[in-house]
């Protein structure tokens, strides 16, 4: 399954954010642990769910290669960008929160998302400049 309508693309993320929200709230009340276990694992199956099925204009159904996260290199830079600065925040942020060596594992998780995003973006330069 290939998702390639724009439209199709924006909903299904705003079905992860309601979904991950709907979810983290109840999950945070009961215990901040189990919450942000769960916001930080749906948020990377949901990363990875989309690297893999969804695909730009023009480009073909067939897989892509392992690295590669977008069907732009600028769409993977600023998705490098918006994982990176979630992964600061986090790592700032955890003094401030009740279980902080969980909230820098976290912090992690979402920098190596970035790290693959440049990747990526790295990938697709070189590509093409070879071309």
């Amino acid at each position: 399954m290939r998702i390639k309508e724009p439209s199709a693309q924006v909903g299904y993320l705003l079905v992860v954010v309601i979904v991950i929200t709907l979810v983290l709230v109840p999950l945070s009340i009961a215990s901040f642990d189990l919450g942000f276990v769960w916001a930080v694992v749906a948020l990377v199956a949901a990363v990875v769910v989309a690297a893999r099925t969804f695909r730009g204009r023009g480009e073909p159904d067939s897989r892509r290669p392992w690295w590669k996260m977008t069907n732009t290199r600028s769409t993977s830079v600023a998705l490098t960008l918006l994982f990176l600065f979630q992964a600061m925040y986090a790592s700032v942020a955890a003094s401030q929160s009740p279980n902080p060596p969980l909230v820098l594992v976290g912090g992690v998780a979402l920098f190596i998302v970035a790290a693959f995003y440049l990747n990526s973006a790295i990938r697709m330069g070189a590509d093409s400049r070879s071309a």
